[in-house]
């Protein structure tokens, strides 16, 4: 099963004041096969970094003072995506992040499917002290720019391959693995 993780970094705690995206695609065989990138410009009524982002993720608003909006790279997110399940660490920030944007700009919801990455984690190695994105990443000796939107969605599908096994099963057996362990496909 091919796969798409995706992350988001934010301006400040409104889910539209996104600020980059980066996805990551990862044929069946686990393989990295094609990134996207972009700092975006966080709306009007949106843009007011917090000095506390600022700091997590070192994008400021000279960094995306030229940078598209949201709508205009959409076109690209989605047919990056295209039929491919999404998996995302902390999905409900990044889905939530995806429903605002996608709200604020009036643009129709597709039918997207995701898995979230945290939440595998945490039943597939419940002992572990962290389920953190930074946590697994040095834990399994992954190279790691925290923070950084692609590095995020790069580090999530190779902790979602951990998780599954190594092995990227067929979307219905995958479904069923994880259905075991308590975690459900959702909907966007």
């Amino acid at each position: 099963m091919d796969f798409v993780t995706i992350d988001f970094e934010t301006a400040n705690q409104y889910p539209q004041s996104a600020c980059s995206v980066g996805l990551a695609r990862f044929d069946c065989d686990g393989n990295l096969t094609d990134r996207f990138y972009s700092l975006i410009k966080p709306p009007r009524g949106y843009d007011n970094f917090w000095a506390r982002n600022i700091e997590i993720h070192g994008i400021t608003p000279r960094d995306v003072a030229d940078a598209p909006d949201f709508e205009y790279i959409w076109p690209e997110i989605e047919l990056f995506v295209g039929e491919d399940v999404l998996v995302a660490h902390n999905a409900e920030f990044d889905m939530g992040v995806l429903r605002s944007l996608l709200a604020h700009y009036g643009i129709e919801k597709p039918d997207m499917r995701y898995f979230c990455s945290l939440r595998i984690s945490r039943k597939i190695w419940p002992n572990l002290p962290s389920h953190a994105l930074t946590y697994l990443s040095e834990h399994f000796n992954m190279d790691y720019r925290a923070h950084n939107a692609l590095d995020d969605a790069i580090n999530c599908g190779k902790v979602f391959i951990r998780c599954c096994n190594g092995k990227l099963y067929e979307l219905q057996d995958l479904r069923k693995f994880l259905i075991v362990r308590g975690i459900e496909l959702k909907k966007l």
